[in-house]
Parts: structure tokens; sequence; C-alpha cells
């Protein structure tokens, strides 16, 4: 009975951490309007009011027009870090709005 009660608890380790990574791997879109942002690209970033903060090494796509404070934009991330930075339309700002 103890042997089965130890693997029950392994499964459940396994199940649980696997559950974990998996929360930690998903990739969030978030669109909005920029708020602030520094002259670079290094730094905090504001859009919607929420703070992004921002390396050299994310991309910013600016094929909808540059990325300046006032524009939609669309912020992606990846394990917690920010990938890249795109402009986007007007529109689906306002689409996205309740």
């Amino acid at each position: 009975m103890k042997a089965i009660d130890q693997f029950l608890k392994l499964i459940l380790v396994i199940v649980v951490a696997g559950s974990l990574t998996s929360c930690a791997d998903k990739e969030i879109e978030y669109t909005g309007i920029l708020d602030h942002r520094p002259e670079g690209k290094d730094g905090m970033w504001v859009i919607d009011g929420k703070s992004f903060s921002v390396t050299e090494e994310v991309e910013l796509d600016e094929d909808h027009g540059p990325i300046k404070i006032g524009v939609c934009v669309e912020l992606e991330m990846e394990d917690g870090d920010v990938q890249e930075i795109e402009s986007k339309e007007m529109k689906k700002c306002q689409s996205e709005q309740r």
C-alpha cells in the first residue's frame, strides 16, 4: 500500500509540474494604444496603462506606420518576455475596446 501511495504522489507531482510548465510557455498578445515609450527600445513601455519591460532584442514591426505615442500597437510575449511590438491600424484597437 505504501508503494502505491508513493507512486500516486509521484504522478501528482509530474502532472502539476507539467501544467506549470505549459502555463509559462504560452504566447500572449496585448493590443492597445501606446501611452509611453523610451527614446530607444530599452526601457518601460506603457500600453493602455499597462507597463512592459522591453529590451534592445525586441523586434519593432512598423508595417502599419511608426511606433509612436498615440498609435495602436500589438505586443507579443513568450515565456514572460516581450518578443515583438507591431504597429496596427487604429481600427484594431477600437475593436478591442469593451
